[in-house]
């Protein structure tokens, strides 16, 4: 990996004005990197804001505020043949790809358009790479020939991905690639994704609302609640290690075999519920607090009334006032000893 990252997203916000509402916050003063062949996970709930954070790296959302930089170049509120020239570089696989590719044209069309486009290549040149490309996905060559519509969902991620690399991308998107798909589908195209970037070095900033999938595939992970980051660091350690109460939240939503285990997350969800009950209405509509105080077990008067500051805990930050020495939480002495080696965890855990 090169020392400067390959995307480098800082203090992004993103505004919309709603009609009789004012304006709605869906990303408010996010950091996060991406480096050449790795992969970043973006995770939350649905109204977390990490597709906006998406969609704005893909020039899809214009930012408020904030620095959008690809290989240090500044590409926030780049428009027109500028916006196009970064197609060879940046890529997005989406959701639902029947949405995404045109069912009136075959797939050896589909994929021939971006190398006759960006590559300039001949027509029997993309014929010859459109069979490279569906064979490095895993299709049969003479899947060309064939329309969208006569694949499975899985089959049609693969002629998404593959298009993402028609033109030899630096970076994809991958925007809940995987999140129609069945279980078994997943695991397939996950496969396929980290096959990809070791044979080609593609880096992918993978959006999802499963934090499950999101550490069987990225390398660091981002944790977003209402469009701020509550929790970032290297996978398996905000993931086998979670300090913030939001984290804690998305992993007890996670089914696990053992009937003992998912009862036991099942109740540890049922408390956090009763405790939030009867809460005033959530800190971020005022702008003031914490916002994930409302629904937080470990809240205390300091978390509605100030937003925490993010704070190194080991290799990872944490915003949270529970691991802040200056908050004046009750519990901040109790959690940060051992925390960065996950030996004391807060209550529930």
């Amino acid at each position: 990996m090169t020392a400067e990252p390959l995307l480098d997203v800082r203090d992004l916000t993103v505004e919309y004005r709603v009609a009789r509402r004012g304006t709605l916050r869906a990303v408010h003063g996010v950091h996060l990197d991406v480096r050449a062949g790795e992969t970043v996970g973006l995770v939350g709930e649905s109204g977390s804001g990490k597709s906006t954070i998406g969609r704005a790296v893909l020039g899809l959302t214009t930012p408020t505020a904030g620095s959008i930089r690809f290989d240090g170049r500044e590409i926030a509120g780049l428009r027109g043949r500028r916006r196009a020239r970064l197609a060879r570089d940046l890529q997005v696989v989406f959701q639902d790809p029947l949405s995404s590719l045109n069912p009136s044209l075959t797939v050896g069309e589909l994929l021939q358009e971006p190398l006759r486009v960006v590559r300039r290549v001949s027509r029997s040149e993309a014929a010859t790479a459109v069979g490279d490309l569906l064979e490095r996905v895993s299709l049969p060559r003479d899947a060309a020939g064939r329309y969208p519509g006569a694949f499975s969902g899985g089959q049609r991620q693969r002629i998404a991905i593959a298009r993402a690399l028609s033109i030899d991308a630096r970076l994809i998107v991958c925007d809940e690639s995987v999140s129609a798909l069945d279980v078994s589908t997943q695991a397939s195209i996950l496969s396929l994704l980290r096959r990809l970037q070791h044979e080609l070095g593609v880096a992918y900033l993978f959006v999802s609302h499963d934090i499950a999938v999101v550490r069987n595939i990225s390398q660091r992970i981002v944790v977003l609640y209402k469009g701020e980051v509550m929790e970032r660091g290297h996978t398996a350690e905000v993931v086998d290690r979670p300090c913030h109460p939001y984290t804690r939240t998305l992993l007890d939503a996670i089914p696990v075999p053992d009937p003992r285990g998912q009862r036991e997350r099942r109740e540890r969800r049922l408390a956090a519920r009763d405790r939030t009950l009867g809460d005033p209405p959530p800190v971020a509509d005022t702008g003031t607090g914490c916002v994930f105080a409302a629904r937080c077990v470990e809240v205390h008067d300091v978390c509605r009334t100030h937003a925490p500051t993010p704070v190194p805990v080991g290799t990872r930050q944490v915003a949270c006032h529970i691991y802040d020495p200056a908050s004046g939480h009750p519990r901040v002495g109790e959690l940060t000893e051992g925390a960065a080696d996950g030996r004391l965890l807060p209550r529930g855990r």
